[in-house]
C-alpha cells in the first residue's frame, strides 16, 4: 500500500487528549483507520441520500405508478 505523508492542523487539546490515549508509534494507524470508516459511512450516507431521491422521483412519476399497480394486480392473481 503506497503512504503519503501529511501535515494536519489541528486544536491543541484534541491533540493533547489524542497523545495521552494512543501510543506514538501507533498514531498513524488509528488516524488511517478512522479516516477509512468515516469515508466508507459517508459514502454509504450518499449512496443512500441518492437512492432516496430516485425513489422519491420515482413515486411522483404518474405513469410508474400506474404500470407498478397494474403489475401489482397481475402478481396478487399469480399467488392466489
Amino acid at each position: 500500500m503506497e503512504q503519503v505523508r501529511v501535515n494536519l492542523t489541528l486544536e491543541r487539546e484534541i491533540w493533547k487528549s489524542f497523545g495521552e490515549l494512543v501510543p506514538n508509534r501507533k498514531k498513524s494507524k488509528f488516524i488511517n483507520d478512522l479516516l477509512k470508516n468515516e469515508i466508507a459511512k459517508r459514502i454509504r450516507q450518499n449512496e443512500e441520500e441518492t437512492l432516496r431521491m430516485a425513489f422519491e422521483e420515482a413515486s411522483k412519476d404518474k405513469e410508474r405508478q400506474a404500470t407498478i399497480r397494474e403489475w401489482k394486480s397481475l402478481d396478487a392473481e399469480e399467488w392466489d
